[in-house]
C-alpha cells in the first residue's frame, strides 16, 4: 500500500482499482489516523464526474463532543492556474459507526484530492480525526 499523503500527524495508505460500469478510473481505498484540520489527501485521477467520497467509522480525539463532525472539500489541482475548490461537505453519520457519503457532480479535472477543513467545527489545529476507511471514487 502507498501513503495517502505525507503529513507528520497522518497515517494513511491507499490501493488503486478500476471502477465497474465501463468507466476507467482509479479509486483511493484507504484510512486516516490522527489527522487535523488542513490535512490533504494524495491526488488521484479518478476519471469522469461524479466524484464520491465515503468515510466509515470516524472518531475524534475529543470523543463524546456533542457535535462530532468533520468538514471536507474536494479540490481539483491545477498546474498552471489556481486550484479549483468545490463545495464543502460536513460528515456526521460516520461518527455513529456508520458511513458518511459526499458526492460532487459536474466537476471537471483529473488531479483531485480532498482537504479536511474542520474537525468538530475547529478549523485550526485541534482535535484529531481517525477514519477506519476512506473510499474516494
Amino acid at each position: 500500500m502507498l501513503p495517502l499523503a505525507a503529513a507528520p500527524s497522518a497515517s494513511a495508505e491507499d490501493a488503486y482499482s478500476g471502477k465497474q460500469g465501463g468507466i476507467s478510473l482509479y479509486a483511493i481505498d484507504s484510512y486516516m489516523q490522527g489527522v487535523v484540520s488542513g490535512f490533504s489527501s494524495s491526488k488521484t485521477d479518478i476519471g469522469t464526474a461524479p466524484t464520491v467520497i465515503d468515510f466509515y467509522k470516524c472518531v475524534t480525539s475529543d470523543r463524546g463532543h456533542v457535535t462530532e463532525s468533520t468538514q471536507i472539500q474536494l479540490i481539483n489541482y491545477n498546474y498552471t492556474t489556481p486550484n479549483e475548490n468545490w463545495e464543502k461537505k460536513t460528515f456526521t453519520a460516520c461518527f455513529g459507526g456508520g458511513q458518511s457519503h459526499g458526492e460532487w457532480t459536474g466537476r471537471k479535472g483529473d488531479d483531485l484530492f480532498f482537504k479536511v477543513k474542520a474537525v468538530n467545527g475547529n478549523t485550526s489545529v485541534g482535535p484529531t480525526l481517525t477514519v477506519s476507511r476512506v473510499h474516494m471514487w
